[in-house]
């Protein structure tokens, strides 16, 4: 069974579809539950997040420079950040002087290494600062992850299906986690990693 509801004829992506239909289907398995408690609660998380990290009128240092300080439009850093605070300045410092220009990148992967090869260039740095800051600018470019990029808590819950690596594509995941696509994947599996292990059949 799709956690979607099929009637809803709208073509917006499916967690919008989910969010906007009246009809909400039932639940026939705890991931499915799971998914179901998340879309409820993040659905509309990136959409939110991504009018800030994309404004376009931002230009493209000032989207990098947002991206790099991690704060929120409310000025609170980002949680992912908070124990690093004191080293973003300097992957800021790093990525101005690299000089990449938006047309330097074709797709998020490509964006992703670069900010992975700041981030292995400044001590204290690691996988889910280089993540967070390219998915930010990323907004930005319009560039979207197409795999699950698996680190920190996201690769404990990737885990719990089997899946290990440093990404993993969309469909070596369950059905009912494929539907929330990459983006939503990642986060899935980060907050509900602990939960994951009795949501298995």
């Amino acid at each position: 069974m799709n956690i979607f509801d099929p009637t809803c004829k709208s073509k917006k992506s499916l967690i919008d579809v989910y969010l906007t239909c009246k009809s909400k289907p039932p639940v026939d398995n705890a991931l499915q539950l799971l998914v179901r408690e998340y879309i409820e609660t993040f659905g509309n998380y990136y959409y939110i997040e991504d009018r800030w990290w994309g404004d376009q009128t931002l230009t493209w240092e000032q989207a990098i420079a947002r991206a790099w300080k991690s704060r929120r439009q409310n000025g609170k850093m980002h949680s992912h950040q908070c124990r690093v605070a004191s080293r973003l300045p300097y992957g800021l410092k790093v990525a101005l002087a690299d000089r990449m220009q938006p047309e330097d990148f074709k797709d998020f992967q490509s964006l992703y290494y670069w900010k992975k090869s700041i981030v292995e260039r400044i001590k204290g740095l690691g996988a889910i600062s280089a993540y967070d800051v390219a998915r930010r600018l990323g907004a930005w470019l319009r560039l979207e992850p197409v795999v699950v990029y698996l680190h920190g808590g996201t690769a404990i819950g990737a885990k719990k299906f089997a899946v290990e690596g440093e990404t993993a594509p969309i469909s070596a995941f369950p059905k009912e986690i494929q539907a929330l696509g990459a983006t939503h994947a990642e986060n899935f599996l980060c907050i509900y990693k602990n939960l994951i292990l009795n949501s298995l059949p």
